[in-house]
């Protein structure tokens, strides 16, 4: 569909999956299958479900937030779709998958997963505030607040020694004050850009289950396995987002690309050395085809509409993916 302004009750059957945000659940639980198939890990009944319902469940909050204070003629159909129904997605949809979620966290996931997914709840409220339309100075103070809460909460119930626990809380302590005092939390939009926060949240939501079952011991291979999905996340955001800038203000994307290139070209050197596991290389080389995917597709961008471009580039994110899985299987 090229057109921007058209209603979705004439959607193309293909542009659905899309506007109703199922291509995000649908590319984290690819990724995390194929996380978990190069660490030699079964998947236990739960996780899936629960990662993609929690997936879902922010991008909802994502497009719903979006469409405050903004113009409904400036809106994308996906945008519109949420801003037209957000009363029935907020009363009804949203507290279902809250609901699902918190079942499958509480009678079914291990409890150490619990918390994992407690802790990453954390950065995912901060990111709904700073990058969304409600995010104003005065809100985003007292979420700062709160999160510092929060996360000296965490710190105390995690199964850390004292010592620890006490230097972990004094940096957050001083951290805290620090952006009080500077006023970091004014500036984190334009410090961070927000497909570098996304893309990081998704990584991070995709190694969860390798980082629970590595019972903290990944070591510089689960870092590394996280950074190549940052890598690929974020290179995809920041193609999408460049694609709906106006031609007066489009960027170069080469050297963020080339730049992406190189990290995995490094991972898989490194692996190769015998400096990280060959299973590094692995994944490397699936994010490495993922980027050509998503240069090629940047390449072709003047043929296609800004929303069929969105839905190939998610594609470009399923493909590698699945062709690991279907190498490892």
């Amino acid at each position: 569909m090229s057109s921007p302004t058209s209603s979705p009750s004439r959607l193309p059957l293909w542009l659905w999956p899309h506007t109703l945000s199922l291509e995000a659940p649908l590319v984290a639980i690819v990724w995390t299958l194929a996380v978990s198939r190069v660490n030699d890990l079964q998947v236990m009944p739960g996780v899936l479900p629960g990662l993609a319902l929690i997936v879902w469940l922010i991008y909802i909050l994502d497009r719903i937030l979006d469409t405050v204070g903004v113009s409904h003629r400036t809106l994308s159909p996906r945008h519109r779709f949420y801003r037209r129904h957000r009363l029935l997605l907020l009363m009804l949809l949203v507290p279902a998958i809250l609901a699902t979620v918190i079942w499958l966290a509480l009678w079914v996931v291990p409890v150490g997963l619990l918390w994992q997914v407690i802790t990453l709840s954390i950065p995912i409220l901060l990111y709904l505030v700073f990058y969304s339309g409600i995010g104003s100075p005065r809100l985003r103070q007292f979420v700062l607040q709160l999160g510092s809460l929060l996360v000296l909460f965490v710190l105390q119930m995690l199964p850390l020694e004292s010592g620890i626990k006490l230097g972990l809380s004094a940096a957050v302590v001083c951290l805290h004050f620090c952006a009080l005092a500077w006023r970091w939390h004014e500036r984190v939009p334009d410090l961070f850009r927000k497909e570098i926060a996304a893309g990081l949240l998704f990584a991070l939501g995709c190694t969860t289950w390798t980082r629970f079952s590595a019972l903290g011991d990944a070591g510089l291979a689960g870092y590394a396995e996280m950074l190549l999905l940052a890598v690929l996340f974020t290179s995809n955001l920041h193609l999408i987002t460049l694609r709906e800038l106006p031609a007066s203000r489009l960027a170069n994307p080469w050297p963020h690309l080339l730049g992406s290139g190189f990290i995995a070209l490094t991972l898989i050197t490194l692996s190769l050395l015998g400096y990280l596991p060959e299973k590094t290389a692995s994944l490397a080389f699936a994010v490495l085809f993922g980027l050509s995917l998503l240069a090629y597709q940047w390449q072709r961008r003047h043929t296609q509409s800004a929303e069929l471009y969105r839905v190939l580039a998610d594609l470009a994110l399923l493909i590698p993916a699945a062709l690991l899985l279907l190498v490892l299987w």
